[in-house]
């Protein structure tokens, strides 16, 4: 009897250091792949800060709006003031290099002056308006853009959560989240 015992607790022992094995070789290989991806997705990639310093002294000039483009190759889209006028600038967003840049029409001066104004009321980075909408909605930001609504500035932010698609609007001034909403 004791023989049978012995057989069976070898016997359990066995399995449990087949369902150990795996279940490391598969933590293993999840957490390689998923760091994998994350290092793919995020390497040689310019920070916002990076970018904004780069393009203001290339172009002797000063950063107004900036918005992130995710489509790929992902970029940043600026408009920069300089002493010729207002630019409007695409920055791939891992190489740095400045894949367009076109002269704002000049007819638009009180546009390109309230957007100065504008640029310099907001007190909530881009960034912290991505964290703040990623509280409010778990997934990934598929794109975002500086505007105004009814006076207000906000951050307009589209989130994919598996199949559902949200948009957030964040004021840019106060950080509060005003629209949170499922895209139909």
């Amino acid at each position: 009897m004791k023989k049978q015992w012995r057989t069976i607790k070898e016997g359990i022992i066995q399995r449990k250091k087949v369902i150990m094995t795996v279940s490391m070789a598969s933590v293993l290989l999840f957490g390689g792949a998923a760091g994998t991806a994350v290092y793919a997705v995020n390497k040689g990639n310019l920070s916002e800060d990076e970018a904004v310093k780069m393009i203001s002294e290339k172009l002797g000039g000063e950063v107004t709006q900036f918005e992130k483009d995710w489509d790929q190759p992902m970029t940043y889209e600026m408009t920069v003031k300089t002493k010729e006028g207002y630019q409007e600038v695409d920055v791939d967003a891992e190489k740095g290099e400045i894949l367009s840049q076109e002269m704002e029409d000049s007819d638009d001066d009180d546009d390109d002056l309230s957007r100065q104004q504008a640029a310099e009321t907001v007190k909530v980075s881009s960034d912290q308006a991505e964290k703040i909408a990623l509280e409010a909605v778990d997934g990934q930001v598929t794109d975002m853009e500086l505007d105004s609504e009814n006076g207000t500035l906000v951050y307009e932010l589209e989130i994919k959560q598996g199949q559902k698609e949200y948009d957030v609007v964040v004021d840019a001034t106060t950080g509060k989240v005003l629209k949170n909403q499922l895209d139909d």
